[in-house]
């Protein structure tokens, strides 16, 4: 609050109301962003409560709203890794959602480190924030998942909500997408294209997005009748280096494939690096395909074939299962969003 044009008395969130027309709830509802944020209201009755703000000159106390109801009005965000292209779009998706509710986001990143990943969520118990979206790759390492489930429902009793990006046998609300059926859908695209000899690079066995990324396009594969022995799946860090190394592993054999199919564009772009080395001209030597969509290699690549993930929208979505209000019976604890296939630059929704 602030004080009034006279200077006799601050001016309260009762006098914007009065101003307004409407209850002290509603106005504090508006201002204060509720569960809703700024959808808070009808358009017409926030408009008059922000023009009642702005008018006496009010303006929220964040550090009043946090000693109020002992939570900061902050978002918890925890990546792998901050500098991935799909970590950063996801970053910025959350913080469009939370700004959009009045909330900011601290982010957290784990470095792909179990042990650092726990020591977070210990920390973050110490900090009250309204939720905790955990953005980081999920295992198969039922250990590893039922120690971090505990550490969560620390969380959760302490009165934050906690949401998952991504797929996981963990009990909480989550944000996904069909990643198996979206890359059989880009392998089936790929052998209609007319290729028929494939290697395939990937992250880690023990993480459940490359699982289920392999599974799904060796699927697709099959559907045509095309197999691709083990010693063409190669497992490597799910990043730009990854990809690089895994070519490297795939040795003088890669001149006998028409595709390297990467399961991430960041493991791509390590690819088509580690085969220039070679002397070898993507996509004119071999084609290499990729996995989320980062535009700039549509733009080097007109013709790149890759798997598009809303990963902005990832924002959206979770702090719609984390904060807002149901509407109807039940809360969803599940939200799944679209993906597109793009194979040689044209695009078929999935």
């Amino acid at each position: 609050m602030v004080a009034d044009d006279s200077g006799s008395k601050p001016v309260t969130l009762t006098d914007v109301a009065r101003l307004a027309r409407v209850s002290v709830p509603t106005a504090s509802r508006v201002l204060n962003g509720g569960v809703r944020g700024k959808a808070s209201g009808t358009p017409e009755l926030r408009r008059r409560v922000e023009e009642a703000a702005r008018a006496l000159g009010y303006s929220v106390s964040t550090a009043a709203q946090a000693i109020k109801d002992g939570r900061a009005r902050t978002i918890a965000l925890i990546v792998s890794d901050i500098d991935d292209f799909g970590s950063a779009t996801v970053i910025a998706g959350v913080m469009h959602a939370a700004e959009e509710r009045g909330l900011s986001v601290a982010v957290r990143t784990t470095r792909d480190d179990a042990r650092r990943e726990l020591d977070l969520l210990t920390k973050l118990r110490g900090e009250r924030h309204r939720a905790i979206v955990l953005a980081t790759s999920r295992t198969t390492d039922a250990e590893r998942e039922a120690v971090l489930d505990e550490h969560l429902r620390l969380l959760q009793a302490q009165g934050a909500s906690v949401v998952l990006i991504g797929d996981s046998d963990l009990p909480y609300p989550a944000v996904t997408v069909d990643n198996r059926g979206a890359a059989a859908r880009l392998a089936v695209g790929l052998v209609d294209a007319g290729h028929r000899s494939f290697a395939v690079i990937s992250g880690p066995t023990d993480q459940v997005t490359s699982r289920d990324r392999v599974e799904g396009f060796l699927e697709g594969l099959a559907e045509r009748g095309i197999t691709v022995p083990d010693d063409d799946v190669i497992h490597a860090p799910f990043s730009r280096d990854g990809g690089f190394e895994a070519v490297q592993r795939l040795g003088d054999r890669v001149g006998g494939f028409d595709v390297i199919a990467a399961m991430s564009d960041a493991m791509a772009v390590g690819a088509i690096a580690s085969l220039r080395d070679r002397g070898i001209e993507v996509p004119n030597g071999i084609e290499v395909t990729g996995f989320d969509h980062v535009p700039m290699l549509g733009d080097v690549l007109p013709r790149f074939s890759t798997v598009e993930i809303p990963l902005e929208a990832f924002g959206e979505a979770a702090l719609s299962l984390a904060l807002d209000e149901a509407e109807g019976d039940e809360r969803p604890t599940r939200i799944a969003l679209p993906t597109e296939t793009i194979v040689k630059g044209s695009v078929y929704a999935g």
